[in-house]
């Protein structure tokens, strides 16, 4: 039998797509993470992807549902501080962009002592850029963070990165090839959903497209997207209008 693994599931295509491989393709028991912030709007919706997919994959595939331990859920205010990881995370936020999210998952891998806790990264991801040549193969076909590293970057040495050289568009092509694709469409990107469908306007939405996924977007997301610029110059002007009668009044 091969070893439980740990994963980080936030409801959306990558890591549902690494949950859903290991536990059908691979046979892997999996036993999946979520960090839950109440203050971003699309936890609840995460949590209900979550959902979906499961009862999804139950009716594709009973063992391989089964073998999808309960979900771990951690708040993210009760992650322990660590103010020498957070300070290496702020040092690499210098260099290039990193979604905050690195900074408490590494506190929370450490706290938790986690020493291989999946991120779906992949190739297209922002954090690839502070990732490559600092990772090394391993035998199960993943990656993980190089040890003899002692740069900031070893915020990552938590972690192991089974998707790192892989696309969304080729999971998808794998997903339909070994026929849990219709799970995975379940999961969910959105940090700002208009209407309970994905807003086009957000970073997650912005990704997706880029990422050759627009399909996944509806068609008034899809315009908003195409028109935000459009948007944020027409708002200037009343903005500017704002200003000057805040300084008049003042």
């Amino acid at each position: 039998m091969q070893p439980r693994i740990d994963v980080l599931w936030t409801g959306g295509w990558d890591s549902t797509y690494r949950v859903l491989s290991a536990a059908m393709v691979d046979q892997r028991t999996v036993v999946p993470h979520y960090i839950v912030d109440l203050g971003r709007g699309s936890s609840l919706r995460e949590l209900q992807a979550i959902s979906e997919v499961r009862a999804a994959l139950n009716s594709i595939d009973p063992e391989a549902a089964a073998r999808i331990e309960p979900l771990r859920i951690t708040p993210v205010t009760e992650i322990v501080e660590d103010h020498e990881l957070s300070a290496a995370y702020h040092r690499l936020t210098q260099q290039a962009h990193l979604g905050s999210q690195y900074d408490w998952l590494a506190r929370y891998a450490k706290s938790e002592d986690l020493h291989h806790l999946e991120l779906s990264v992949h190739v297209d991801d922002k954090a690839y850029h502070f990732l490559k040549g600092r990772v090394v193969a391993t035998e199960e076909g993943s990656w993980t963070f190089d040890e003899r590293v002692d740069t900031d970057e070893a915020i990552f040495r938590f972690f192991d990165f089974p998707l790192l050289e892989i696309s969304k568009t080729q999971m998808k092509a794998e997903a339909e090839r070994y026929g849990f694709i219709e799970a995975l469409e379940k999961s969910w990107f959105c940090y700002s959903p208009i209407d309970q469908a994905p807003c086009g306007l957000c970073n997650p939405c912005r990704y997706t497209i880029e990422e050759g996924m627009e399909y996944r977007l509806p068609t008034k997301a899809l315009r908003r997207h195409r028109t935000r610029h459009l948007r944020r110059v027409a708002r200037a002007p009343r903005a500017l209008w704002r200003r000057a009668a805040r300084a008049l009044s003042s």
